[in-house]
């Protein structure tokens, strides 16, 4: 059995956990149990493609759409296409590592584990914004799940990997002031590269507006990768925030 088919059997059974009355102390169980497995808990070691090539990668058209809208200075990205699945975050982080052996379900149970054994500090980090974390981690559990805040900020601390969170400036909203921003991982953990993810939406405005009773929020996630030339000459890549712009200070 391959790595993968094993994280992917892990990601059935959380699933099942999920399902129980008694979900938290069900995922906590296996969760412990998942972490003894050393031979496939091995740490990632994560150096994401941070250059677009246009023989590799396409270029997600109503993403771009999207991206013009942003608030930060983002001429220099280009938005890579990613399967609308539900798991796009997590196939955002696989196009950029471009690792055939890992796979969108491993990612899942890396990213349950990580919230688990960090609830508390999870927990106090993003709770006021979307909710509790128990609720979130049963959501993740289950596979093609839409992703959300808490899996970019365990996603840093796995990848040892800052992210920069770019949201569209559409019908503005209080809860933009921290999605427009970088997140880091754990104090324990150092990142030592950043990437950059769109919260984007699998249609153009107009349609996602019709079919949401006119308003309009996001449904995908997208990788932002520079231009050769950009990359050459920028050394913006290289965060230097103390996370969150201060935020949570």
């Amino acid at each position: 059995m391959t790595t993968g088919q094993k994280f992917a059997r892990l990601l059935q059974y959380l699933g099942k956990c999920s399902e129980s009355i008694m979900y938290h102390d069900e995922i906590v169980s296996a969760v412990r149990w998942i972490g003894q497995i050393e031979s496939i808990m091995t740490r990632i070691h994560f150096h994401p493609n941070q250059v677009f090539d246009e023989s590799k990668y396409v270029i997600d058209v109503v993403a771009k759409e999207y991206l013009e809208k942003a608030t930060d200075n983002v001429d220099h990205l280009i938005p890579v296409e990613v399967s609308g699945d539900g798991n796009c975050l997590h196939g955002s982080i696989l196009l950029l590592m471009n690792n055939p052996m890992v796979m969108t379900s491993e990612l899942r149970v890396r990213t349950i584990i990580e919230l688990m054994t960090n609830e508390v500090y999870y927990s106090n980090r993003y709770s006021q914004f979307v909710g509790p974390l128990d609720i979130t981690i049963q959501g993740i559990c289950k596979n093609h799940m839409f992703s959300e805040l808490y899996e970019i900020g365990a996603l840093c601390s796995i990848l040892g990997c800052n992210i920069q969170s770019i949201y569209p400036n559409i019908d503005f909203r209080d809860d933009m002031v921290f999605l427009n921003n970088i997140f880091t991982s754990i104090p324990s953990i150092t990142s030592n590269c950043e990437i950059t993810i769109l919260w984007s939406h699998a249609k153009n405005e107009k349609h996602a507006r019709e079919a949401n009773h006119g308003t309009w929020s996001s449904n995908h996630f997208v990788p932002l990768m520079s231009t050769a030339m950009s990359f050459e000459f920028d050394d913006s890549n290289q965060s230097t925030s103390n996370g969150l712009l201060g935020y949570y200070q």
